[in-house]
């Protein structure tokens, strides 16, 4: 399913808004009630002493991604309750993405999941996966 352009524009406008999310650099490339897809470009001032993706760059990638994922099931208002993630092995490349998809859905919450590839000149590897519990907030 695609998205309507107004969505992905309004995913763009919550990462713009985010001063953590623009210092990542971090782009909606793909929103709707099925998938979600964030990107980001992995400079050199976001790996680790070995080069790789810093684990908390994996986790706020992750953290976006499943929030998104729960805002297109529960409504724009959600926060993260809880996740956790698997670094399944190191996360290098010139590209970081996430994909999500909702688990399950009711009223209040939502279970989500996050896929995360690391890419190199189109060649994708799955780096980490999450899983998280998405909150309807009572925030504005």
């Amino acid at each position: 399913m695609t998205a309507p352009p107004d969505m992905l524009f309004m995913a763009q406008n919550v990462l713009d808004a985010q001063p953590f999310s623009t210092l990542v650099g971090a782009r909606a490339t793909r929103f709707s009630p099925d998938e979600v897809e964030v990107r980001l470009a992995l400079r050199p001032d976001l790996t680790q002493h070995h080069g790789f993706a810093h684990g908390g760059l994996q986790a706020t990638l992750a953290d976006i991604t499943l929030t998104f994922m729960g805002a297109a099931a529960l409504g724009p208002s959600v926060l993260t309750s809880e996740f956790k993630i698997n670094f399944l092995r190191p996360a290098q490349g010139d590209t970081l993405i996430g994909r999500g998809s909702v688990l399950s859905a009711g009223k209040r919450q939502a279970v989500t999941r996050c896929d995360l590839y690391a890419a190199q000149d189109g060649q994708e590897k799955l780096v980490a996966t999450a899983l998280g519990t998405i909150a309807r907030a009572d925030v504005p």
